[in-house]
């Protein structure tokens, strides 16, 4: 164990990453955070403060869905990031285990169909999954012990809905703006949504497991179409919704969802946020 921290979190401003680093903190851990002002690498080398930390979270990245398609050269600049950050974390005579949060909403795809499992080869379907898993090979190529968090969609309180990403933190900020929400398509599409809480305790886990899996699932286990997902909102909200429905975008991903008996078997883990109270929860929580 490092004299100073048990845990490091590279991404710690983010959603998840604050998340994960009050999560881990609670649970009597170590842990310290690293962000774009506050860098992990300095001059080509994991930074003093993270140099003998055991294990590193890696949270961080500004690729959505929206830019991964629309920006490439930021999608190439990230992986750049990576590449440094694992290359560094690599070159230690004692490396960290490295815990990459990953994408289990965009990694699998046909010819496999849902539920997806870890056994499942990846077939990305957009530009953003061919992106997580590109982390998630140079990861494996660099030779630490890794853990690839496959990761549903992930909801909670302060999430903001950046960039297009996070379908309910969207449509709350649309709800408390007096605005319509957008509805692409006739509302069937199913995904995968995971309790930033529940994501909190699975890398909790892994993190103090040392032989955790390489790669591991982390979702409900159940889809949700979009318009059991409105449904569940309006519950929320306590009013009327006013929806806008639009014809089908064309570029979305099939429904998804994820198995998650490794993290189970392996970890002891399951979900254990209903997702109407997930969604009440947050809607509070975010109105203060």
């Amino acid at each position: 164990m490092s004299t100073v921290y048990d845990v490091a979190v590279v991404g710690s401003g983010g959603f998840l990453g604050s998340a994960i680093l009050s999560g881990l903190a609670s649970r009597g851990a170590r842990v310290t955070g690293f962000t774009r002002q506050d860098p992990v690498l300095v001059d080509d080398a994991l930074a003093p403060r993270a140099a003998d930390v055991p294990v590193i979270v890696w949270a961080a990245g500004g690729i959505t869905p929206t830019v991964a398609a629309e920006d490439p050269d930021a999608v190439a600049a990230e992986l750049d990031a990576f590449r440094a950050f694992v290359a560094a974390a690599a070159a230690r005579s004692a490396p960290p285990r490295i815990v990459l949060l990953s994408s289990g909403g965009a990694v699998y795809g046909r010819p496999a169909v849902p539920p997806y499992a870890e056994s499942d080869a990846p077939a990305p379907p957009n530009a953003y999954g061919a992106y997580k898993l590109a982390q998630e090979r140079i990861l494996v190529d660099a030779g630490p012990a890794s853990t690839a968090v496959r990761i549903a969609n992930a909801y909670g309180p302060g999430q903001r809905g950046a960039h297009g990403q996070g379908v309910l933190a969207i449509w709350m900020r649309a709800v408390r703006a007096g605005e319509a929400i957008t509805l692409h398509g006739d509302g069937a599409v199913a995904r995968d949504y995971v309790h930033a809480d529940d994501v909190v305790d699975a890398v909790a886990r892994i993190v103090a497991r040392p032989d955790a899996p390489p790669v591991v699932n982390v979702g409900s286990g159940v889809p949700t179409s979009l318009s059991e997902l409105l449904a569940l909102l309006d519950q929320a909200v306590g009013d009327a919704l006013r929806i806008e429905r639009l014809p089908s975008r064309g570029v979305d991903p099939d429904s998804t969802w994820l198995d998650v008996a490794l993290a189970r078997d392996a970890l002891g883990w399951e979900p254990r946020v209903p997702l109407a109270e997930g969604i009440a929860d947050m809607w509070e929580r975010q109105a203060r």
